[in-house]
């Protein structure tokens, strides 16, 4: 997989730099296995690439998520210092791209620096982004401004959180360094740049780090709050005189997926903890104007926010307990991808990584454009694009396919085909479609069918649960 992010990363042992000192700064080198959700069968690819991190103290080494996901083998080593050390993962959260690694050598951190998290930044502040950008093997420094704060989705996860642009140069290899500010504090770890354009890059803020940080202090990554509500801002006289807001601003719930119970459409979210909400969703900060989900993320999963919520013209307020959902339609990490084999067919999740992998992803993605999940339909299973070719299944051809129903029976996940296509007795197997198609096979035939399938195939396993 792609990786586009930069980093850099200050060591430290108990001791804060007061400059950016080399000796705070690591490169991370991984092996990492990459898996092929187009072809699930087979067997994942090993890619090695590099990346940079940093110590933030109590012998902890912070890097981006997506430098080290999937890893088989990490190894760091500090500049000046033919030595590399063997690393692994102690936590990592892909929604906000982060990780912690932890080393077993403690020798490692003798003679480094930590940094010192400062979640205090404004628009035009100065910063260093320092790393292991590809082209050398010494520490890259590269200055700028703050261009930008304000909510972006993230490259790797697709989660929209805070971030940080700026113009400092943010290359391959940068991923997951430290950025710091005129006092050598840090304040973002380098994370995306704008593919096409003069040094924009972004940056993970501290704020959503700190986040991070709270978060693996029990021993578990909760993540950050995720819901299935969906909104629009109010822009509109006409919505706000339908809605009777009168002077009032805030956004309109506009969907309410099956995980939430406080919240209805047609609310209008007029306030979260005491902060208002304008007709734009932002909420006035000390990074200025940005989206009110900021509230959300800097609280803890099971933490609790006051919202105030316009309901039938009347003023509510509800204590909203913050969670942590999958959408219908997931993005899986550090997995391998499952699969059932069966006839011929091959079938697996309908996830995000499934339709990147595939020419024909734009088609899938309108036929699932916000649909939620319900009580009996968790997750979407389809047809990949390979049949293997058997006198079982003559006659049919390669098509990604949704499924409904197999033998009227509604299929709610993965886990649930696997059962049922492993108890049919019925004469025949019928495989209904959401594309209007329709597979019919000999129950027995595709049955028999298998071992000989993985035979002329060299397939070693009909499945991946």
């Amino acid at each position: 997989m792609k990786r586009i992010l930069a980093a850099v990363l200050l060591l430290s042992i108990y001791v804060y730099a007061k400059t950016p000192p080399s000796t705070s700064v690591v490169k991370v080198f991984t092996a990492a296995s990459i898996p092929n959700y187009q072809y699930p069968y087979q067997t994942s690819q090993i890619s090695k690439y590099t990346g940079s991190g940093a110590i933030i103290g109590d012998n902890r080494i912070l890097t981006s998520a997506h430098v080290v996901s999937g890893a088989r083998f990490i190894e760091i080593k500090k500049e000046n210092d033919p030595k590399r050390y063997i690393a692994s993962i102690k936590y990592i959260s892909h929604q906000s791209d982060l990780a912690i690694l932890e080393l077993k050598d403690k020798s490692f951190f003798v003679g480094t620096n930590a940094l010192k998290l400062n979640d205090n930044i404004k628009i035009r502040d100065e910063v260093t982004v320092l790393g292991y950008p590809i082209g050398g093997n010494t520490i890259s420094t590269t200055t700028g401004i703050v261009s930008r704060i304000e909510y972006r989705s993230y490259v790797w996860s697709g989660t929209p959180l805070l971030a940080i642009q700026i113009d400092a140069a943010i290359n391959s290899g940068n991923s997951g360094g430290a950025v710091v500010n005129n006092n050598s504090e840090l304040v973002g770890i380098a994370m995306m740049k704008l593919n096409k354009s003069s040094n924009i890059g972004y940056i993970v803020p501290a704020i959503i780090i700190n986040t991070f940080l709270e978060d693996i202090k029990d021993g578990n990554v909760d993540g950050f709050h995720s819901d299935s509500i969906s909104y629009q801002n109010i822009m509109s006289d006409s919505v706000k005189i339908f809605y009777k807001l009168n002077t009032r601003t805030g956004v309109l719930i506009t969907n309410v997926g099956v995980d939430e119970e406080l919240i209805k459409v047609n609310d209008i979210l007029l306030e979260i903890d005491d902060n208002q909400i304008a007709d734009n969703g932002t909420i006035d900060t000390k990074y200025g104007r940005v989206n009110f989900n900021i509230i959300y993320h800097t609280k803890q999963v099971g933490q609790t926010v006051k919202l105030k919520v316009l309901r039938d013209k009347k003023e509510i307020v509800i204590e909203y307990v913050l969670k942590r959902i999958t959408q219908l339609i997931n993005r899986e990490f550090g997995k391998e991808p499952r699969y059932i084999l069966y006839g011929g067919f091959v079938f697996t999740p309908l996830t995000r990584n499934y339709l990147s992998s595939i020419s024909t992803s734009y088609n899938l993605s309108m036929l699932f454009y916000e649909k939620n999940k319900t009580i009996d339909y968790e997750e979407p299973v389809v047809t990949t694009s390979t049949i293997f070719p058997n006198e079982v299944n003559r006659g049919y051809y390669p098509a990604s396919y949704v499924i409904i129903k197999v033998n009227d029976i509604k299929i709610k996940n993965f886990k649930h085909l696997i059962n049922v296509l492993d108890n049919i007795v019925d004469e025949f197997t019928v495989f209904e479609f959401l594309e209007k198609r329709k597979v019919i096979l000999n129950t027995k035939e595709a049955k028999d069918s298998l071992s000989n399938i993985m035979k002329i195939y060299s397939l070693k396993n009909d499945r991946r649960e």
